[in-house]
């Protein structure tokens, strides 16, 4: 049966994640670190071949490892339509699907944290035809939302709509996972927890209580977090063609 394994990188509270279907010997990696041993190791020992590689958007916190783990494997980089990188990608738009096996990956365009931003649905075709997780990137986290000062972030209009009409439409019972967990510059109040529900969140995650645009603005007027500078470093390196090789090198 086809599974979904999330990865811990502590040096920037980053989750990714390696979406496997045994049976048709295929597996995806979305929101890679640049540890992409972690990736070809489990693939190895599923004895399937990564087909898909996939950032839900231009990161400006850590180095992606998409452009190494597509260096390595000869696997597509999936990155949303309007992603203004230098190197090619596959280039998907909202409502398009990549097929991982009997996974089905379909996009939601999510602005707000960044103009390209996308979530994804995770269809398991081997159980039900409807989707039963979704992966949010720096939308929506456990217990906090995206920030949105970062270069190439998106309006409060936009962030507003990605999380209260797309990802809150969503049926309670959708699983939630997200890019990162508390101790992320991302956020300011995630939690331990590295994932969560639909339902939950929408219940308990103080930035998803706003009834209204201006409420929303407000909670973002009143929640801001700390400046981080590097930010404009890490998104050109993200956008480079070059393929780094030391994450520590670029953020520390």
């Amino acid at each position: 049966m086809p599974y979904i394994k999330q990865f811990h990188d502590e040096r920037g509270s980053c989750l990714s994640y390696y979406l496997c279907c045994p049976e048709k010997a295929k597996c995806a990696v979305i929101d890679p670190s640049d540890d992409v041993e972690w990736y070809l190791t489990q693939a190895e020992n599923d004895f399937c071949d990564i087909s898909a590689i996939i950032d839900t958007h231009i990161h400006g916190d850590h180095i992606s490892g998409a452009r190494k783990l597509a260096r390595e494997t000869g696997a597509p980089i999936y990155m949303y339509e309007s992603s203004d990188v230098k190197f090619d990608f596959e280039a998907i738009s909202d409502s398009d699907t990549i097929p991982v096996g009997t996974i089905i990956l379909k996009a939601i365009f999510t602005p707000g944290h960044t103009r390209e931003s996308m979530s994804l649905l995770y269809i398991d075709r081997k159980r039900v035809d409807s989707p039963w997780a979704v992966f949010s990137g720096d939308t929506l986290f456990v217990g906090d939302i995206g920030r949105l000062d970062f270069s190439g972030a998106g309006t409060n209009g936009q962030m507003y709509n990605s999380l209260f009409d797309k990802l809150l439409g969503l049926p309670d019972y959708v699983e939630l996972y997200p890019a990162h967990y508390v101790g992320s510059v991302c956020g300011k109040k995630m939690s331990l927890k590295t994932t969560s529900t639909i339902g939950f969140e929408r219940k308990f995650n103080p930035a998803l209580q706003a009834r209204t645009l201006k409420e929303f603005e407000e909670y973002l007027l009143n929640n801001r977090l700390e400046p981080f500078s590097r930010h404009l470093q890490i998104k050109e390196t993200n956008s480079s063609p070059q393929v780094m090789q030391d994450i520590t090198a670029s953020v520390r």
